[in-house]
């Protein structure tokens, strides 16, 4: 039984579609958005958030985050929010940022100490609010 397309006429339409397939399906990258190309992609970022209040210094610990990008940061700010709001019962604006974001892990911890150093000097309560 012989098959309605010949063998080189099969590899050629399969060849076809790969190319076309491989053409249409490639990831988006940021030339194709004008405001993207703008912007530079930044690598994953490291971050920590604290807000006083009263007399308190809430602070959380240093996290990495996935991807550097701006919504993220502001994300996780909200968050962070919402669980002061939730554990102490403050009320705190969720659009705030309370997040402060660093290239590397060790000048992060440096300025989270360093804060805390600072407010610890001036008799303020440190109140860490570990996982959230």
């Amino acid at each position: 039984m012989q098959s309605a397309f010949p063998i080189g006429r099969r590899v050629t339409a399969l060849c076809g579609l790969v190319l076309l397939a491989v053409a249409t399906c490639r990831p988006a990258s940021a030339q194709d958005d004008p405001d993207m190309a703008a912007q530079p992609v930044r690598p994953p970022t490291v971050i920590w958030c604290s807000v006083p209040s009263g007399g308190v210094l809430y602070v959380s610990g240093v996290t990495r985050l996935g991807m550097g990008s701006f919504m993220a940061a502001r994300a996780y700010s909200g968050r962070f929010g919402r669980t002061v709001n939730a554990r102490y019962g403050l009320h705190l604006g969720l659009e705030g940022n309370y997040c402060h974001q660093s290239a590397k892990q060790s000048t992060a911890a440096t300025a989270r100490a360093t804060q805390i150093g600072r407010m610890a000097a001036r008799n303020v309560a440190i109140v860490s609010v570990g996982v959230f």
